[in-house]
């Protein structure tokens, strides 16, 4: 069977809030302790394969299951489920002939090569919840996972659809996001479990190729690309919580752009107001990620150079402090949007549009023709806005590096259509201009920035002076850019 859910994460301190909510009112709740063992091979052959094998006991009970696939995104968990019920603490292997478990290599003696390889021990607190033809099981799931020695807090909210249509699960999901902080998540316990085991934290995440088919539609083609940006913008959520670094906050804020840049290329397919009400509902946090990222930008590679070249030791050192101060209140706001009920809104709509059958394949090119022609009629604007470099405004400059990595983000989501070749040359050439325009904005912001430290006036001119040449560019090197542009679209006509 498949089983689907949603998933969140729930802060601890809000557990209460959830079983007070009027989803909730007059359901029974049952709570029960479950300890789970989660069984691979040494090298992780089935993990590897995207299979999860377990051994539950759930109160006096003794379950044995087999999971298959890959998370979901978006808080959305859409998996293919073995379970079987057992009178002992005991898994036989022979119950998974049928499944993708018998496909494994040698695996008529995987039984020889399995062994335990981290536990979740929880309670788990249920209320089933009964609507129009639909069955829902809410679960709050408080516990941890253990691997080697090691532990990780588990305080997670599930709502799996037992019977009826998914959207059933998505309504109270919505309903209890009305009352209730969670957060949609993507990770499943087993990852987490893997992560103990070797020892590893979150890694930042870079933009995966969607991978859509010539013989796929507008409106499939649409939900692989806003799948590949979520996948990615929820990849690095977790590493922007509870880490520094700055990578986190600078892959999200790419998957934001490449997620609100999809929704203006597929608008029309998706419906026009909705896609926009969307890019309106991820504005907030894309606005967070950017001053987050403004100020790590600032910190590390635009204000260093200043500070080194002046020469002025403490100086270097109050600014310094000065920059941290409003390095780390910017990451704080990038946290509490990502954090915020709109987000968490946001993402579950998303999910729930993502979940949806789409129209069935079809040959031709279809598509093709849509991405020539969208591409084409931003490539064409990108062009008249950079008609004459040397006359464009630091304003109108940042307007133009917006609009070549809108078009960027749409010529790679889209790329598998066309001739890889010319693609190549066609991003390459986006890049550049991308860089060079990056490098005036990363010196305008830089001046903005200058006036929230308040230096002493020596340095303030100084620095002014420095980044008001950077930020200038060079136009010749603009014209030659654009022109190399023009000359290498990808698409034919």
């Amino acid at each position: 069977m498949v089983e689907v859910e949603l998933k969140f994460l729930i802060d601890p301190r809000d557990h209460e809030a959830l079983a007070r909510c009027a989803a909730l009112s007059g359901v029974k709740s049952r709570r029960v302790r479950i300890d789970t063992t989660y069984f691979d091979t040494a090298d992780g052959e089935l993990a590897a394969r995207g299979l999860a094998l377990r051994l539950r006991r759930a109160g006096e009970r003794w379950i044995e299951g087999l999971k298959a696939g890959e998370s979901g995104t978006g808080g959305l968990h859409a998996r293919s489920e073995w379970e079987h019920q057992r009178s002992d603490p005991g898994i036989d292997l022979a119950l998974y002939a049928k499944t993708p478990l018998a496909q494994l290599h040698d695996a008529a003696r995987l039984h020889e090569r399995l062994a335990p390889v981290f536990r979740v021990v929880m309670t788990r607190t249920t209320w089933w919840v009964d609507g129009d033809g639909s069955r829902l099981e809410v679960a709050l799931d408080v516990g941890e996972v253990q691997a080697r020695g090691r532990s990780e807090p588990v305080s997670e909210v599930e709502i799996e659809c037992v019977e009826g249509e998914p959207a059933a699960a998505f309504d109270l999901a919505a309903r209890m996001l009305g009352e209730v902080r969670l957060r949609p998540s993507a990770v499943s316990k087993a990852q987490r479990g893997w992560r103990l085991y070797r020892a590893e934290g979150p890694v930042p995440v870079k933009a995966r190729p969607a991978g859509v088919r010539h013989d796929t539609t507008p409106s499939a083609a649409a939900r692989q690309v806003i799948a590949a940006g979520l996948a990615q913008l929820q990849a690095n959520e977790e590493g922007l919580l509870e880490t520094t670094d700055p990578e986190f906050v600078h892959q999200a804020r790419i998957a934001l752009r490449r997620l609100r840049a999809a929704l203006r290329i597929f608008r029309d397919t998706i419906c026009g107001e909705r896609a926009r009400a969307w890019r309106d509902e991820l504005g907030d946090i894309a606005r967070a990620l950017g001053l987050s990222r403004d100020w790590d930008v600032f910190a590390t590679e635009t204000l260093p150079p200043v500070l080194a070249v002046y020469g002025d030791a403490d100086l270097a050192r109050a600014l310094r402090r000065q920059v941290e101060r409003h390095r780390g209140a910017a990451r704080r706001q990038a946290r509490e949007a990502l954090r915020s009920p709109r987000y968490a809104h946001a993402i579950l709509e998303l999910a729930r549009w993502l979940s949806q059958p789409g129209e069935p394949a079809m040959p031709g090119r279809q598509l093709r023709k849509f991405a020539s022609r969208v591409l084409r009629k931003r490539h064409d604007r990108l062009l008249g806005q950079a008609a004459d470099p040397a006359s464009l405004t630091l304003e109108e400059r940042h307007r133009l590096r917006i609009e070549a990595k809108r078009l960027r983000y749409g010529t790679d989501a889209l790329a598998s259509l066309f001739e890889a070749k010319r693609v190549a040359r066609y991003l390459d050439a986006l890049s550049r201009l991308q860089d060079a325009l990056g490098r005036s904005n990363d010196a305008a912001t830089a001046m903005r920035l200058l006036q929230a430290l308040d230096p002493p006036e020596p340095f303030a001119g100084y620095a002014r002076g420095v980044f008001a040449v950077r930020a200038r560019s060079d136009p010749a090197l603009l014209r030659g850019l654009v022109a190399r542009l023009r000359a290498a679209r990808p698409w034919r006509g």
